[in-house]
């Protein structure tokens, strides 16, 4: 499905201070057994389906506008920490980049870029996915591992490493590049 952008955020939501401070929009909440899918139809987000099990989301989820993955022709995907209430999906976050979660999804690669909340001065000291609690990045890849397993199958996913800001920030400029190349429109104003 082609993004139609008279109604994507994903084409009015630029990246101006992208690669090291994302603007975010949050998909899903920390917390969530609920999976949303952003309907680039009609711009409003819709239920996909709900978790099965004890699974729930261990951080907010959030697409990154202005982003191409062309390996699973989506705008790049994050993770966004952030203590206190879980955010509101819908909402636009800012998320500070601390490294990235290397990922395959049935094949495809489907990297996921790793922030803190940048207006969360609980996390204003972690500048490295490294500085997470072990807990926290033990509970993302397990997440990962396991909660398509209802519709895909075991071992659909599979988890790489844990890779600190700077390969993220490849990452990020790279698929800003494939936007610009795919959608012929600036990622920045």
């Amino acid at each position: 499905m082609e993004m139609h952008q008279g109604y994507s955020h994903f084409h009015r939501i630029k990246q101006d201070d992208a690669p090291q401070i994302l603007n975010l929009f949050v998909e899903i909440q920390k917390g969530s057994v609920n999976k949303y899918e952003y309907n680039k139809e009609v711009g409003i987000l819709e239920l996909d389906r709900v978790l099965e099990g004890p699974t729930v989301y261990p951080t907010n989820y959030c697409d990154v506008p202005s982003t191409w993955n062309s390996g699973d022709n989506d705008p790049l995907d994050a993770v966004l920490f952030s203590s206190g209430e879980p955010l509101m999906p819908g909402i636009l976050a800012k998320g500070r980049v601390i490294g990235m979660m290397e990922m395959l999804d049935g094949g495809e690669v489907d990297h996921k870029i790793i922030c803190v909340n940048a207006k969360d001065a609980r996390y204003d000291h972690v500048t490295h996915v490294d500085q997470l609690a072990p807990y926290e990045r033990k509970d993302l890849a397990t997440f990962m591992e396991i909660y398509k397993f209802a519709i895909k199958g075991p071992g659909a996913v599979k988890i790489g490493e844990f890779l600190g800001p700077e390969k993220a920030y490849e990452l990020i400029k790279e698929s800003m590049a494939e936007y610009e190349k795919k959608f012929g429109t600036s990622t920045k104003n």
